[in-house]
């Protein structure tokens, strides 16, 4: 298949631009000679191999992703997803070379880093951390029971929890929301008739007893 020379002088262009963002890798990949290749989903696309690192674009000439395998073992151990962009979109490592990825970072259009995922069981996240601007922890998002819905938020302040938000049914909607200071439990707001909103509230004194239980009035 005969494609037009500014075809790969693109796709040299772009992989000297783009670089690994999940593992800190500024230069990207240099130039090379692509590769007409047929995956298993049955699309054609094209590789440029650098060893270690492969480079996989469309047939348009717009980069995909980029597989590193840094250890040799034959397995990559980082791919960077890219849309079509020179910043990734997301980054899936696997930390501990197993074979399996094990965090997730998702980046903004700007190339920010947006969220880190991470697996306490099995191969997909199960917990995310939600970035603000500057980086800095805002919220971080429980799947406790792996079945890849969210059913325990976290808020941070400064790096402190101040708020907890549970699904505790499991039904996909929260019904508690924990309001945290100083390290310790204030206050509770329940949902006990299931709809969506706080009907009660707890609150707790510094050694954990309760000192109050009343009924919210109705918004």
């Amino acid at each position: 298949m005969n494609r037009p020379y500014g075809i790969w002088l693109a796709l040299g262009l772009a992989l000297m631009l783009s670089g690994c963002r999940g593992c800190g890798a500024r230069g990207g990949l240099p130039p090379g000679r692509p590769q007409v290749i047929t995956e298993s989903d049955g699309v054609t696309r094209y590789q440029v191999d650098k060893g270690k690192a492969q480079a996989y674009y469309d047939q348009w000439g717009r980069l995909e992703r980029i597989e590193v395998d840094s250890n040799g073992d034959g397995k990559p151990d980082r791919v960077s997803h890219h849309a079509g962009k020179k910043q990734p979109t997301r980054v899936d490592i696997d930390t501990d070379f197993d074979g399996h990825f094990d965090r997730w970072e998702l980046y903004d259009d700007a190339g920010r880093l947006t969220r880190i995922g991470a697996s306490r069981q099995g191969n997909v996240p199960d917990m995310w951390e939600v970035l603000d601007p500057q980086g800095h922890v805002a919220r971080r998002e429980y799947d406790d029971d792996h079945n890849g819905k969210i059913d325990r938020v976290e808020v941070l302040e400064g790096g402190r929890v101040t708020q907890t938000e549970v699904d505790a049914d499991r039904d996909g909607r929260i019904d508690r929301w924990q309001h945290w200071s100083q390290g310790r439990l204030v206050s509770e707001e329940l949902d006990t008739d299931g709809d969506g909103r706080p009907d009660r509230i707890v609150t707790y004194a510094s050694d954990g007893k309760v000192t109050g239980l009343r009924r919210l009035p109705a918004r």
